[in-house]
């Protein structure tokens, strides 16, 4: 709507950022919430402990949300007393949570760290493309990483 304003296109990139940061990390935060099995506090009797499958409350998707703005916007700055401070805003639900026996500190982390790569994935696709990349290395006997170059 205001994309000719300075304002207005800043608010329109770290909209688009926050919600492709969404689309990529929500995959993975699904499948670490039921692969990790963990319970909630006083949800039941094996508590944070992993069993995989047995319970959908191995990562906080809260953390995981409350944190994306935060960490779209910080990817956006090259201030680093505002990055700071947006990295720190980013745990603000993270902790929430682990304040109101919501979730173990483990889970909000995982949480949290899932965001976190998400929007470095995302902000890596940003502006001027490198010439290398890691890439995973598939062969019937082993599996690695390797690193392509374009030239």
């Amino acid at each position: 709507m205001f994309d000719d304003t300075l304002a207005g296109s800043r608010a329109a990139e770290w909209g688009e950022r926050s919600l492709r940061t969404f689309v990529v990390g929500a995959p993975p935060l699904l499948v670490m919430q039921h692969l990790t099995g963990g319970s909630r506090p006083g949800e039941s009797s094996h508590t944070s402990s992993w069993r995989p499958f047995q319970d959908d409350n191995g990562a906080s998707g809260h953390a995981f949300m409350g944190a994306l703005p935060f960490l779209s916007a910080a990817k956006m700055t090259d201030d680093p007393w505002l990055k700071l401070a947006l990295h720190g805003g980013s745990t603000i639900t993270g902790l929430s949570r682990v304040s109101d026996d919501a979730h173990y500190t483990s889970q909000t982390l995982l949480g949290w760290w899932i965001a976190l790569l998400a929007a470095e994935a995302v902000d890596q696709t940003q502006g001027t493309s490198r010439n290398w990349s890691l890439v995973p290395f598939p062969d019937p006997q082993t599996a690695g990483a390797g690193v392509l170059f374009k030239y």
